[in-house]
């Protein structure tokens, strides 16, 4: 593009009836020509920014794909430009344009010129977190997050930060997870965000159960680091929902927490299991209560609760000694309702046996081996692994995939290598190539195979097989070799 049609393309933007013509030629020409000289010039074209404030949207959104396509062929550090339209976004009226703005920051904070971020720009994000639209307010949280910890301490943040507390629900929810995305980090963190942290505790005293809810999902963060762990239990977090728990026959409404409850402390007994088993030993036996009962609402939180507490080593061990009775209840009443849950709820409980039977290489061990092996003679009530062989057998490629990650886990252990070679046609099936057709299911066999051929379990024969189906590949297909016969029709 020379420099005569481009000044006459600005000239054109000056005219409603002209502008859209002449912005849809410029975002062509753009993408064609990659020239980082032409890109400045439209970065630095009053006309072209004006049309940010078109009153036609079909119009602004073109503007700021120019913008975008201008600003990806500079390098950030070639104009001046670029912060000067991020600015402008960010303070625009129309939210499309402030989310324009907030993806364009967000590819720069990939690797950020040094200055580039200022206390300019981090008020703009700020105000940004305000917005009703979920476009704007959302993205604000990561790049805060990104942004912040080098200006938390300036007063002007602090105070436009404070400013939010004033706001509705799901801003004031926006300024929390903030916080506890900050305060993660260090405990130096944690102290500057503490005036918000003390207002996110204080909201779990309300009446707005919803709120509560979607508080305790952003506290549960905090607990993901021993500085943040300690902070909660100074602080009477987990007496203050224990508490809870026991009003909860008083409550109509108080069942709604119920769901929030158990994975707020499922998340924390995950990474700290000794202190949910010990210290609250009433949130393991309402967990138990959840996956027994009928209420199908219910039970995908207990599922995915069950599966992250009992995921790691520590976590199976405190579950087998110390609820040992509750859980064989529980996994014979698996096998008695698998069957007739919705698939959805199959899936989930798939996954959740998923985690109960996985071992991680570097925690586990004889011990593991043994009450993981009671549990699945608990759940199935025999040695072999028809109930999976089953549910991989399902035409549904969903209800495939689960049943062979339950699969995998299983026969990562020796029993479980075992019980498979006990199932009457599993390896052969396994080994049929012709049995799949999805792409992903197709992968996830091969992941199980793999495990497979390492094993010790199998006869000559059959250890050969699994050695070359997994030489050969996940879609390895076999040739068909014909043989012409003379005088054949």
């Amino acid at each position: 593009m020379d420099e005569n049609l481009c000044q006459e393309l600005l000239a054109n933007l000056q005219l409603e009836q002209t502008r859209k013509t002449a912005l849809t030629e410029i975002k062509n020409t753009l993408i064609s020509s990659n020239n980082s000289t032409i890109s400045n010039s439209f970065l630095k074209s009053p006309e072209l920014l004006n049309c940010l404030e078109d009153a036609n949207s079909e119009q602004t959104l073109l503007a700021c794909d120019i913008l975008s396509i201008c600003m990806c062929t500079l390098a950030i550090d070639e104009s001046s430009e670029v912060k000067n339209v991020i600015e402008k976004s960010l303070s625009h009226a129309n939210p499309r344009v402030q989310a324009f703005g907030l993806r364009e920051l967000k590819r720069i904070l990939q690797s950020p010129p040094d200055g580039f971020v200022n206390e300019t720009l981090i008020l703009l994000v700020v105000g940004c977190l305000a917005s009703e639209g979920t476009s704007v307010g959302t993205p604000s949280i990561e790049l805060l997050q990104l942004m912040l910890p080098r200006f938390v301490q300036l007063r002007s943040v602090s105070e436009n930060l404070e400013g939010l507390l004033g706001k509705g629900d799901v801003v004031r929810c926006r300024l929390y997870e903030v916080a506890v995305r900050l305060a993660k980090q260090s405990e130096e963190l944690l102290t500057a965000m503490e005036k918000f942290l003390q207002k996110a505790i204080k909201e779990l005293n309300g009446e707005d159960v919803l709120l509560q809810l979607n508080v305790l999902q952003i506290l549960s963060e905090l607990s993901e680091g021993n500085h943040g762990m300690a902070y909660l239990e100074n602080n009477g977090v987990f007496d203050k929902l224990m508490a809870k728990i026991e009003r909860l026959g008083d409550d109509p409404l108080g069942t709604i927490l119920v769901p929030g409850l158990m994975k707020f402390y499922g998340g924390v007994a995950a990474i700290h299991p000794a202190k949910i088993y010990d210290g609250y030993p009433k949130i393991i036996e309402m967990l138990f209560d959840c996956l027994l009962s009928d209420d199908m609402s219910i039970l995908p939180t207990a599922y995915d609760t069950l599966g992250c507490i009992a995921l790691p080593s520590e976590g199976k061990r405190q579950l087998h000694y110390k609820h040992g009775a509750a859980l064989k209840k529980t996994l014979q009443h698996f096998s008695a309702v698998i069957r007739n849950l919705p698939n959805d709820l199959k899936i989930r409980l798939l996954g959740c046996l998923q985690s109960m039977f996985g071992v991680d290489s570097a925690t586990a061990d004889n011990q593991i081996s043994s009450l993981t092996q009671s549990w699945y003679d608990n759940l199935a009530e025999q040695d072999n692994l028809n109930l999976v062989m089953d549910y991989i057998k399902n035409p549904f490629p969903d209800m495939k995939r689960a049943a062979l990650g339950l699969l995998k886990a299983i026969v990562g252990h020796r029993w479980g290598q075992t019980y498979l070679l006990n199932t009457g046609g599993f390896v052969e099936y396994l080994l049929d190539r012709k049995q799949e057709a999805d792409k992903d299911v197709v992968l996830d066999k091969y992941e199980v195979i793999r495990v497979l051929a390492a094993s010790t379990v199998f006869d000559e024969q059959t250890a050969s097989e699994l050695k070359r189906y997994v030489a050969e590949g996940a879609f390895y297909v076999h040739g068909i070799t014909e043989v012409a016969i003379e005088g054949a029709s």
